[in-house]
């Protein structure tokens, strides 16, 4: 179920990137619906965030190599009383480009996945609690990078007593 989502966010985004003009081409970035999250008062769940990117880009990772070059960063502003343990990012694939042929780029392509540790205190109210942030990356093609970005990241979380 998750892929046929993923499948259909990728055509929607498809879509729109062909609906621009040939000037205005912008890096595509995704991220998959977030099916039903649910943690138990008192306990932490680690909850898989896939995102997928447009197959001519590559983003730096997490990591990049040189100061420099910015990183993919994940902010979660959970409401009360959830709250973000850790945020784990995949390693990255090193790759070197035509605009700097004598350095490997740590990058994410295709499809990666964050990994976000959330946690309730054992005190946590039962209920339904919207998580909202943002992936920010800075997206490149094989001979230019673009101006950093963001796209939104949202789902539920509901606490269990």
């Amino acid at each position: 179920m998750r892929r046929l989502l993923f499948g259909v966010a990728a055509f929607l985004a498809a879509s729109l990137a062909l609906a621009q003009s040939p000037g205005d081409k912008l890096p595509s970035v995704i991220m998959a619906p977030v099916g039903t999250v649910q943690l138990r008062a008192g306990s932490s769940t680690t909850l898989p965030l896939d995102f997928r990117i447009g197959a001519e880009y590559h983003i730096n990772s997490n990591k990049p190599r040189a100061d420099y070059l910015i990183p993919t960063v994940l902010k979660l502003n959970p409401t009360d009383p959830v709250a973000v343990a850790e945020v784990k990012y995949p390693e990255g694939q090193d790759m070197t480009f035509a605009f700097s042929p004598n350095e490997k780029l740590s990058v994410y392509s295709g499809d990666f996945t964050i990994n976000a540790v959330l946690k309730a205190p054992p005190n946590a109210a039962a209920g339904s609690y919207p998580v909202k942030g943002e992936l920010r990356f800075q997206a490149c093609d094989r001979s230019a990078c673009y101006p950093p970005r963001s796209i939104p990241v949202q789902f539920e979380l509901t606490i269990k007593k």
